[in-house]
C-alpha cells in the first residue's frame, strides 16, 4: 500500500491514471540511473518516486503524461487484416439450367 495515499497527493481534477504512469516513469528512471552508476538503492524506486510527488519535488503537470483520446486518423490507419470485413459479394458462378 502506498504511503501517503494517492488521494492525499492528487489535487481535485487530477487523473489517477496520469499519476500512476508518471510514478512508473520516474521509478524506471531512478532504477536505470542507479544501475548505470552502480548505486545500491535503500528504497524501492516506486517508493522514492511516490515520495518525490508527495513532497512536491515533482508535480504531475511536469511529467508530460497525456490521456487525450487518439486522433480519428489513427483509427483509419489500421492494417487491412484488422479492418472490418466487407460483405461478401456473390462470387459463385451462375447456375446453368
Amino acid at each position: 500500500m502506498l504511503r501517503p495515499a494517492m488521494s492525499q497527493i492528487l489535487k481535485p481534477g487530477e487523473s489517477y491514471y496520469e499519476f500512476v504512469v508518471a510514478v512508473a516513469r520516474k521509478a524506471r528512471q531512478i532504477a536505470s540511473e542507479a544501475e548505470e552508476n552502480h548505486v545500491m538503492l535503500d528504497e524501492k524506486p516506486v517508493t522514492m518516486a511516490v515520495n518525490m510527488f508527495a513532497s512536491g519535488e515533482l508535480k504531475l503537470s511536469d511529467s508530460h503524461v497525456s490521456v487525450e483520446p487518439q486522433e480519428p486518423e489513427a483509427a483509419e490507419e489500421q492494417p487491412a487484416a484488422e479492418a472490418e470485413p466487407q460483405p461478401e459479394e456473390a462470387q459463385t458462378a451462375p447456375e446453368e439450367e
